[in-house]
């Protein structure tokens, strides 16, 4: 894999800024009004604890079936396919909704989808969240020589009839031939006998920078795994960890070790997440590679505006990220927002900026939704957007210009009725045509 990387001269003035920025307090709006907002982004630097790091390296000796992304994705089990009717009815140039109609200049059309097997397209208990690919991965928007999308998705046991949860995995798609591979991804326990466990989280935001994955933790910040790192294990057991000498990961054949998390001073105990005001809820992760240095993107769902104007639709915060290691650039210890804002529209799934400019999915469960975009202290107009549109990635064009605005649909099934609706899908729209 190509391993360049832009790292600015002007990095310690960038940081010295960084770390001003984040303990001056730009003035704050008396109430909730429909402009984005610079905000104090104090609250929100994260402590890295990379303590797995040695736990991960020891489960990586024990198994000795260390394997490459390549490997995964030339051994690909799955294949997409064109998408149906019902799933195009997702996207967003099928607009239909009388309740807020938009004029045919503000309605978006994709320029590339694909979607699911039927076996993952059906499923009910095993929902599509995140979304990253190689063009995060590294600057010439391969690895190696693959282009790929990668998707999380989150266990709902309750959905499966089960107390066990499966955490999370992730799907590898080789964007060349359409086939993809499941791999679930695992802690490795602090144990002197190596071991793992799922990894019980909704997993709603990616971002894959180098060889690490970050991957949004929605009450605590991010935890980050190691994909130079996948392990093969015995898929014969629907069981987790070490059982009786062999290691399984519930039949699935690849697993991937956590290695780090960042946390938040404050973790938001309560279950879904409330954002609070010196505490986010972390929902979706995007990288942006039109800053020096490049930054990790942090964005907020909120179930409605507060009247708190700290607080708002929600927040996005952004974190410089080292060229070198790829992980999060520290100040005294810890990563320290570059910048951070409160969005004045709420349900936002998956956040994404790119020259200053913040682009905002709103989410809907059952009728088209919006794509927001705006600068600071601007407004932010509406465009036509997915039905159940989660997280956004980037993938940039030739030279790291402005490419294709990727995401991801996570709807099979009317929760209120339990009704097949069909309406997972995969898709992209020009960058250009948002604004």
């Amino acid at each position: 894999m190509t391993r360049r990387r832009r790292w600015a001269a002007g990095l310690a003035a960038v940081l010295t800024a960084t770390a001003v920025a984040a303990v001056a307090h730009p003035p704050v709006a008396a109430a909730a009004d429909d402009l984005i907002h610079g905000r104090d982004g104090a609250a929100f630097a994260l402590t890295p604890d990379w303590g797995l790091e040695s736990y991960a390296e020891a489960l990586q000796a024990e198994l000795g079936t260390r394997r490459s992304v390549t490997a995964v994705l030339d051994a690909a089990n799955r294949s997409t396919t064109q998408c149906n009717t019902a799933q195009r009815g997702a996207l967003p140039e099928y607009y239909d909704r009388t309740d807020y109609p938009l004029p045919a200049g503000q309605i978006l059309t994709s320029s590339d989808s694909f979607c699911w097997d039927p076996g993952d397209s059906k499923v009910a208990y095993w929902v599509p969240q995140g979304l990253t690919g190689s063009s995060d991965a590294d600057d010439d928007g391969l690895w190696g020589d693959k282009r790929f999308i990668a998707v999380s998705w989150h266990y709902d046991k309750t959905k499966a009839g089960t107390s066990m949860d499966k955490g999370v995995r992730i799907s590898l798609v080789d964007r060349a031939t359409g086939r993809y591979r499941h791999v679930l991804l695992v802690q490795p326990t602090r144990t002197a006998t190596p071991n793992f466990t799922a990894v019980p989280i909704h997993a709603g935001g990616l971002a894959w920078l180098g060889h690490y994955l970050y991957v949004a933790d929605t009450s605590s910040g991010m935890r980050v795994f190691d994909m130079d790192r996948v392990l093969e294990v015995d898929a014969g057991e629907d069981a987790i960890g070490r059982q009786g000498g062999a290691y399984y990961a519930y039949t699935y054949q690849y697993v991937v070790p956590q290695v780090a998390t960042y946390k938040q001073a404050t973790v938001i105990s309560e279950s879904p997440c409330v954002p609070q005001k010196n505490a986010m809820c972390f929902s979706s992760l995007s990288l942006d590679r039109s800053t020096t240095p490049d930054t990790l993107v942090a964005g907020e769902y909120r179930d409605g505006r507060s009247t708190d104007a700290s607080i708002d639709g929600g927040r996005v915060v952004r974190y410089p990220v080292a060229a070198d290691t790829r992980k999060l650039v520290l100040a005294s210890g810890r990563a320290v927002p570059r910048d951070a804002v409160t969005v004045p529209k709420s349900n936002v799934q998956g956040v994404q900026t790119w020259k200053d400019r913040y682009y905002l999915g709103r989410s809907s469960a059952y009728k088209h939704s919006f794509m927001y975009s705006g600068l600071p202290n601007g407004t932010a107009p509406a465009k036509s957007w997915a039905i159940g549109g989660e997280d956004l990635y980037h993938e940039h064009g030739a030279g790291i210009t402005a490419g294709k605005l990727w995401s991801v649909t996570e709807h099979a099934y009317d929760d209120e009725t339990g009704a097949f609706i069909d309406r997972r899908a995969v898709f992209a729209v020009p960058l250009t045509d948002i604004g």
